[in-house]
């Protein structure tokens, strides 16, 4: 399927994108936004990130580990550290085996290979998009 087909069913999702490099945030956002009706927020570095997730909500966290000033896997921790529970998917050129395994041990989601195929991330947004609507609210079962 082409990723210009996608449509969102499990209803747009709001992603924090997490990437120094500018072309990388661009053609994500211009994809998750136009193609699949998702809200995303870009920034380079690690600390704005966790700026971003202090002041706003997420749905999923999509981030490189190769940052300027913060590595992936201690941007993760410090998430995790912060009790945010939203999903991570981390992405990078430099994925070795111990490095998969730290980043995992952290609770991601999914770690991706660079380059990747758009189509496959927006497969896993969908995914998680349907999961979250399948999910009861919290005031479903009040009395």
């Amino acid at each position: 399927m082409s990723y210009l087909s996608y449509k969102v069913k499990g209803g747009a999702m709001r992603i924090l994108v997490v990437d120094d490099e500018e072309l990388i945030c661009w053609s994500l956002k211009r994809s998750f936004e136009k193609h699949a009706g998702h809200s995303v927020c870009c920034v380079y570095t690690g600390n704005d990130a966790l700026q971003k997730i202090m002041e706003n909500q997420y749905d999923v966290i999509i981030t490189d580990l190769k940052l300027p000033d913060v590595n992936g896997t201690e941007l993760v921790r410090k998430i995790k550290e912060m009790g945010i529970d939203t999903p991570v998917i981390v992405m990078s050129s430099y994925l070795s085996e111990g490095i998969l395994n730290d980043v995992m041990e952290q609770g991601v989601l999914r770690c991706i290979n660079k380059p990747f195929q758009i189509e496959n991330i927006l497969n896993d947004l969908e995914h998680m998009s349907l999961a979250v609507k399948k999910q009861p609210s919290l005031t479903e079962n009040s009395p």
